[in-house]
């Protein structure tokens, strides 16, 4: 089948469903954060499976069960089961236990690459672990059952229009990126257009959810829009440095899990961190 076909198809049926779940509150959004959790092992995986390609020698399960981690914790924290001092510490001990394993080494051969194995397991287990965290977080937030949503429209949003612009209109558009050569200015152009139109629209459509200031929402917008941008352009590093071309074969079209989230990793903390703190 047709790239671009199965692509639509995966946005118009794919984004729905999520969406769907975004909607469904039962148990402090425990279908969305079960999906979450998923993702992230899978996720954790595939950035495993790159940083091997690259010969350090991680273990072939412990990144799929390192991917709990994160998640996990934001969904208790959204339950009310612990607090963020409980997660620190859970974190804490988690990376502590990883270092202090790595003194047991017995043989020269095991001792030689235990840096590059530390660096590799603790990068498998913040990304995407810590930026699904807070994405999961913004379920704890007033107004869940809309801000998740608007999340996800402003993000995919951005990545479906990016797409778009950069397919019709970016041929002679400037490339800017080496890890990325077929992605255009205009294409990074019509990205950031979509941004605006989603929280534009939601500002007016759903007063106050968005806060009340329309320039800081502006604000918000360019930022997203830069971060969705960054998310995808740090994956496409990481493949780069790989050598492959997908993070992984999961999803027919699109590639690994990986590949269809990294526009909303860098994203997720802007966004909540803007609704704690920066909304007027």
């Amino acid at each position: 089948m047709n790239k671009v076909l199965v692509r639509m198809l995966l946005f118009f049926i794919g984004l729905p469903l999520v969406l769907g779940l975004s909607l469904w509150d039962w148990g402090f959004y425990l279908p969305l954060a079960v999906v979450a959790i998923v993702v992230c092992c899978f996720g954790a995986d595939e950035t495993a499976a790159l940083l091997r390609r690259k010969d350090l020698q991680l273990d072939p399960v412990l990144p799929f069960f390192l991917g709990l981690l994160f998640p996990s914790l934001a969904y208790l924290e959204n339950a009310h089961w612990i607090n963020t001092d409980q997660t620190l510490v859970a974190v804490s001990v988690v990376i502590f236990v990883i270092l202090i394993r790595q003194i047991f080494a017995n043989t020269e051969e095991h001792l030689q690459p235990v840096m590059g194995k530390v660096a590799g397991i603790v990068f498998a287990l913040i990304y995407p672990g810590l930026f699904l965290y807070y994405f999961l977080k913004i379920n704890s937030l007033p107004d869940a059952l809309l801000l998740t949503p608007i999340f996800l429209m402003a993000t995919f949003g951005n990545d479906a229009w990016a797409w778009m612009f950069g397919t019709l209109w970016g041929k002679t558009s400037p490339k800017p990126f080496l890890v990325s050569p077929s992605k255009s200015l205009v294409g990074f152009a019509g990205g950031i257009i979509a941004n605006f139109l989603v929280l534009i629209v939601a500002f007016f459509l759903f007063p106050g959810v968005l806060g009340r200031n329309f320039w800081m929402l502006l604000l918000l917008g360019l930022i997203l829009g830069v971060t969705t941008i960054v998310g995808d352009l740090f994956e496409s590093t990481l493949k780069r440095s790989a050598g492959v071309k997908d993070s992984g074969n999961l999803i027919p079209g699109r590639g690994g899990v990986l590949d269809s989230i990294d526009s909303l990793l860098f994203s997720a903390p802007v966004f909540y961190l803007f609704l704690q703190y920066g909304r007027f």
